[in-house]
């Protein structure tokens, strides 16, 4: 790549979990961050329209990743510096993958301004090690419905989902992961442990035969992490039973929260979001596709004249 060429970024987010698959499952979905990148004589950050502000030089999230991978994986290379200008179809700390989306930009610019060559497996993997866990970043960068664990020598096993669309409820309160992961307990029983990753396995193999009627039926029999936060976000099962009753496949909360995802086939996401809407007026509804496709990086001309 030439250096003195911009770079575009358009990361898509996520939902993650889908009930029982904790912190492995991701599903990538058509909202997107989009980053432009351009040479400059120091780091800045610049961010449009965005509800929340953000620090502009290097003590921007964005930049210490950079430095963080420099210092652990860049081999003695400098980073040159570049001028960040984002722009956002995800809202913040609502369980759509924000924070994944920009530290999987924050890998994606450091290999860029490093020149790492790095694969999409490293990547993932460098990206787990910020995010904490693998399933929101690995399906950012693969697209699809992917099952990660973001550990060397373990790939991400990625799939195209089939006969699917979302429509997500999205409240007007933010949820910050640190708070939802603080009531999770530390472990769970030996016979509950089983029987939940029992529940987890069967939901995988519905997932990746598409069967996502069975796999609906499974989120809401998850027992990893949606029965302790259930206070947190308590239209969960309402809006799971309403999803069934208008021919949805099912409901989970995305991510961490507080956005409930309803599931449902192909051609119905608009009618359900219509339902859901005039249910429970204090969302707001939109319908989500997923998509097979995974970061895009552009060099030089881009469509999105926003950036």
């Amino acid at each position: 790549m030439i250096k003195d060429e911009c770079l575009y970024l358009k990361v898509p987010g996520s939902t993650s979990n889908l009930g029982p698959g904790f912190d492995s499952i991701g599903l990538a979905i058509n909202r997107y961050l989009h980053v432009k990148i351009e040479p400059s004589t120091e780091w800045s950050f610049h961010y449009i329209d965005f509800d929340d502000r953000f620090p502009s030089g290097k003590d921007n999230m964005i930049y210490q990743t950079i430095e963080e991978i420099e210092r652990k994986y860049g081999k003695g290379k400098e980073p040159r510096p570049f001028a960040v200008t984002m722009t956002s179809e995800l809202p913040l700390e609502r369980g759509l993958g924000s924070s994944a989306a920009a530290i999987v930009a924050a890998v994606e610019i450091a290999n860029y301004a490093m020149e790492l060559g790095l694969t999409l497996e490293e990547k993932v993997q460098i990206a787990t090690v910020f995010e904490g866990h693998a399933d929101n970043v690995a399906a950012s960068l693969y697209g699809g419905l992917v099952i990660a664990a973001g550990q060397e020598g373990l790939d991400t096993i990625s799939h195209k989902v089939m006969d699917l669309e979302m429509v997500a409820l999205i409240p007007n309160h933010k949820l910050k992961t640190t708070d939802s992961r603080s009531v999770l307990p530390n472990m769970l029983p030996y016979e509950e442990a089983v029987e939940a990753s029992s529940i987890a396995n069967l939901f995988i193999g519905a997932a990746l035969q598409n069967n996502w009627k069975l796999a609906g039926k499974l989120m809401a029999r998850d027992l990893f992490h949606q029965p302790y936060r259930k206070h947190l976000v308590p239209d969960l099962e309402q809006v799971h039973e309403f999803a069934i009753s208008h021919g949805g496949y099912g409901a989970a909360l995305s991510g961490a929260g507080p956005t409930l995802i309803v599931f449902a086939p192909s051609g119905s996401s608009e009618y359900l979001q219509q339902s859901l809407a005039k249910r429970f007026p204090i969302y707001q509804c939109e319908v989500l596709h997923p998509t097979s496709t995974g970061i895009e990086v552009t060099v030089g001309a881009y469509e999105n004249q926003s950036i």
